[in-house]
């Protein structure tokens, strides 16, 4: 015998609604969440794990709106790769060609050696790099011709829009490219990147001036109702009124105050770390008295973010002294990268619609907060000949992108807060309509089918380069006349051998306490 379920015009309504929300939320997940794979790889110092992972990520979203900061993340895991094991990273050789009929297959290609890993990896990284480079310059590019591009994103959820990067990405980008050049032993090409990490400071500080500009302009027009949705709909809102309110203004302080609790003073979109490495290679590479004195004062800019840095204020002084002709030499850098950077997290805070019935007084709206990872190695102990000493942090990346977080949370809150709140006054608006019109069943079936399409895209922009470290530290030890540093993380020691140089770099990578330790050296001088 047939039978079937009758259901009432609301549970219809209501399984319609929940299926259209599903099916929205399948194409929603956060940045987070899509990356989960990724992170967990990085963090464990799973190595091939993390190239595959990050090739793949980037093979999916080439061309589209977030192939830059896939590029990042590609860069950053190609640097830890070229430092890691051999054994432990995916093979460099290609795939033998298949053997055709009748004939054997042909002899695999010999086994590379660890220099001929380590460059493979260091190039791939550069690679990357530069095609990450060539998306911001292509989006900057186009923010000169359609000045205030974003201003029409007013509208569409954050996370929807293109990732253009962050200030400190592009800073990171090119100082990253700059160590791989050194470790590639091209020092022009580090010169150059130097100079374009130091001038993406400077334009980032202007950047920000139009972004309040901009968004002074979409908060008026938010005001008078001038905003429109893409189906051509508005209603007036006042974000700075909304903030102001008793129950959403308090909320969105301690998530910001949350963000923020890290934060060191260092200045607006000034990375000490970029400045250091701008120090080391004018004063100890530096072919005349401009480049000396550059060294010198970037040296000196660093000692005022990181006055308690004892090895700064001694490089500081050695940069004083090649200034006079005395070049530095018989000098060991250790450059340690130790933990992660912040993720991106989201918090629901309720805002007002400012609606006169009692229909929606309040809507829930994602806003994004930083995550800060304290499972790191605090700090890495040198060893060189008697003397044993501990690296001392040069930038706390956890401050670096708070800064840059703070000086972005007013386009934050008020794109989030016009957009969530827009649309659901236009929702609400909706809703009365049907209900005029077709009685309350029609008026509940679009209040429903409206609400959950906002909710199922109203998430937090959580995008965010997560494969940058917790910290920058360094030290700076006299070259043992045994050429031969000890190192010890956390209780796991290595043993360095030193090239012949007069200046030579260490550089040392722990992602968490459970991940390998890596190792690399080049010979600056």
């Amino acid at each position: 015998m047939h039978t079937s379920t009758l259901h009432t015009p609301g549970q219809r309504i209501g399984q319609a609604a929940s299926a259209l929300a599903l099916l929205l939320l399948a194409g929603c997940a956060s940045y987070d969440q899509q990356t989960a794979q990724f992170t967990s790889s990085t963090k464990t110092g799973s190595f091939a794990s993390s190239v595959v992972e990050i090739d793949k990520q980037v093979a999916a979203n080439a061309g589209k709106k977030d192939e830059l900061i896939y590029r990042l993340e590609q860069g950053a895991t190609m640097f830890s790769a070229a430092m890691a094991d051999p054994t432990a990273v995916p093979d460099i050789r290609p795939a033998p060609a298949a053997a055709k009929k009748g004939e054997a297959p042909a002899a695999p290609a010999p086994e590379p050696t660890a220099a001929e890993v380590h460059k493979h990896y260091l190039a791939r990284s550069v690679g990357a790099f530069d095609l990450a480079e060539a998306r911001v310059n292509a989006w900057e590019e186009e923010a000169k011709v359609k000045l205030g591009a974003e201003v029409g994103a007013a509208f569409t959820n954050q996370a929807n829009i293109p990732y253009r990067g962050r200030a400190y990405d592009k800073v990171m980008m090119n100082t990253y490219k700059a160590v791989g050049y050194l470790a590639l032993g091209d020092k022009d090409k580090a010169r150059v990147e130097l100079n374009r990490s130091l001038q993406r400071q400077r334009d980032a500080v202007a950047a920000n001036e139009k972004r309040i500009g901009a968004l002074q302009d979409e908060t008026e027009k938010a005001k008078n109702g001038q905003l429109k949705d893409e189906s051509g709909k508005s209603a007036a809102y006042d974000p700075g009124k909304a903030q102001n309110d008793a129950r959403t203004g308090p909320a969105l302080q301690a998530a910001l105050d949350a963000s923020l609790a890290p934060m060191k003073p260092y200045g607006d979109y000034v990375n000490p770390f970029s400045v250091f490495l701008d120090g080391l290679f004018f004063t100890v590479l530096g072919e005349g008295g401009s480049d000396l004195e550059r060294g010198r004062k970037s040296f000196e800019r660093v000692a005022s973010m990181v006055p308690e840095n004892t090895f700064v204020r001694a490089d500081l002084a050695a940069a004083t002294a090649a200034a006079e002709g005395k070049a530095p030499e018989g000098v060991t850098y250790v450059i340690f990268e130790t933990g992660t950077a912040p993720a991106r997290d989201q918090v629901r805070v309720d805002i007002p619609t400012f609606l006169v019935s009692s229909r929606m007084p309040y809507v829930g709206a994602a806003f994004p907060k930083l995550k800060f990872n304290n499972d790191y190695i605090a700090s890495l102990g040198v060893t060189a000949g008697d003397q044993t000493v501990q690296t001392s942090t040069v930038a706390s990346m956890d401050s670096v992108v708070a800064n840059d977080f703070k000086n972005e949370w007013p386009t934050i809150v008020t794109k989030t807060m016009i957009t969530t709140a827009t649309k659901a006054i236009v929702a609400a608006v909706a809703q009365k309509a049907a209900e005029d019109r077709g009685g309350m069943w029609a008026g509940l079936a679009a209040g429903l089918i409206m609400g959950a399409i906002n909710s199922a895209t109203n998430i937090a922009d959580t995008r965010t380069w997560t494969s940058l470290p917790k910290e920058f530290q360094y030290a700076r030890v006299a070259t043992p006349a045994s050429r031969e540093l000890k190192i010890d993380a956390g209780g796991v020691q290595k043993t360095v051998v030193l090239e012949p140089g007069a200046v030579n770099v260490v550089y040392v990578k722990s992602a968490s306490p459970s991940a390998p330790l890596l190792v690399s050296t080049f010979v600056l001088k």
